[in-house]
């Protein structure tokens, strides 16, 4: 990976981890209740911005952004006094999105997802490695529905400190910790399979994607 690449995706991850730790403290400060609806709303609104500049139709998509954002200002006090929601919809639609991009490929006559990574790092695939990256992907979409689950249940019947406990600081560790097992696991299943990281799928399903563009040129 070059070296711009290392720094986009450091960027990247930093900008992550401090989105996360400002809602933490927009959670669990009284006092910060406007950063959090900031937070809710920055993301949001910048995409649909650059979706609106982009449009053929971005002389009335441009001036309707703004009135919406004018709409959010003037409705911000009710808006900021309920931003935990936002949040939770967020972490709990994001965590669902990953779950149905993993779910959707189990279906009959579909590649799995896990397979299809797999299939970019090595090759052509024995039909034992498919059928263990088959259950990868079925474990992923559990464990991403599970974490929105949980989510959900802590925000409706706990504090919320305790949901942006879980939110921010417990499940991207998770993650991490599901990558971990995932590799112990793979080490026991497939012992003689070619050793190979996420960077290596990274890099694989990146160089599919300029392929992929460069055939459409």
């Amino acid at each position: 990976m070059s070296p711009v690449r290392i720094l986009r995706a450091a960027g990247f991850v930093g900008v992550i981890v401090a989105y996360q730790f400002a809602a933490h403290h927009a959670a669990s400060t009284p006092d910060a209740h406007g950063l959090g609806l900031a937070l809710v709303l920055a993301p949001l609104l910048l995409i649909t911005l650059n979706a609106a500049a982009r449009a053929s139709a971005r002389a009335w998509l441009l001036p309707l952004w703004a009135f919406a954002c004018a709409a959010l200002w003037c409705g911000r006090a009710p808006l900021t006094a309920h931003f935990g929601w936002g949040l939770w919809l967020e972490h709990a639609s994001f965590n669902l999105a990953l779950a149905w991009m993993f779910g959707r490929t189990l279906g009959h006559g579909r590649e799995p997802l896990c397979t299809q990574f797999a299939t970019m790092v090595h090759g052509k695939l024995e039909a034992r490695v498919v059928r263990y990256t088959r259950r990868v992907t079925l474990a992923w979409t559990l464990f991403f529905v599970a974490t929105a689950l949980v989510s959900s249940v802590l925000f409706a019947c706990a504090s919320i400190v305790a949901w942006s406990t879980f939110a921010n600081y417990l499940a991207l560790p998770l993650v991490g910790l599901m990558f971990v097992a995932e590799y112990a696991c793979r080490r026991i299943a497939l012992p003689d399979m070619e050793p190979s990281s996420i960077m290596d799928a990274v890099r694989a399903y990146t160089h599919s994607m300029q392929m992929r563009r460069s055939g459409a040129q």
